[in-house]
């Protein structure tokens, strides 16, 4: 088992100065960043003095990026890593590790998708009604406010619905470049 390579993401004093030209196909890099606030940090959750110091970490395998990013989790709750094949953010993550205790906040947890898929229902449901009432009544003072609710609540349970559509159209992207890696990744650790 290799050493995790930290490494500036753009160093000028380096040849070559990004990371994305250090990393070889196959390789796997993980960018760590505070769970509240989206801000760049290192692994152990310090956030960079500036933007010059940010680093990265390049793993040789899939499986040393998993065991190294899960143990870092398990010590920092503050702290999420995102791992990324050898294209880097070009892509979705692979993989994203945070605490357990925060996996329900993330958008892509099942109960996240669960709520909104409850909530665009439930304004399905209240906003179709406001609607057939402001069609069927036949003065104009009195349908202006619940036509314009009912058809917001439309657009807006369209919204979360189009928002899970999406959600699940990466996650499924996602799944594929994942097997994709770790069957590569395998076939790698049988020829060692």
């Amino acid at each position: 088992m290799s050493l995790v390579r930290v490494v500036r993401i753009h160093d000028s004093q380096r040849r070559p100065a990004s990371w994305t030209e250090i990393i070889e196909p196959g390789q796997f890099v993980a960018f760590a960043k505070d769970v509240e606030s989206g801000a760049p940090t290192d692994q152990d959750g310090r956030p960079f003095a500036d933007a010059a110091t940010a680093t990265c970490m390049i793993f040789a395998s899939l499986s040393e990026a998993t065991a190294f990013c899960e143990s870092v989790v398990a010590r920092s709750m503050s702290v999420q890593l995102d791992v990324f094949d050898s294209e880097g953010r070009a892509h979705s993550p692979l993989l994203t590790f945070l605490h357990p205790s925060r996996a329900e906040s993330q958008e892509t947890h099942p109960r996240a998708l669960g709520r909104r898929r409850l909530i665009a229902w439930l304004l399905i449901a209240a906003g179709v009604p406001l609607i057939v009432y402001a069609y069927m009544t036949h003065t104009e003072r009195d349908i202006i406010l619940p036509a314009f609710i009912g058809i917001n609540m439309l657009i807006a349970a369209g919204r979360l619905l189009w928002l899970n559509l999406g959600i699940r159209e990466t996650e499924r992207e996602r799944l594929a470049r994942l097997e994709h890696a770790a069957r590569r990744d395998a076939r790698l650790e049988n020829d060692r």
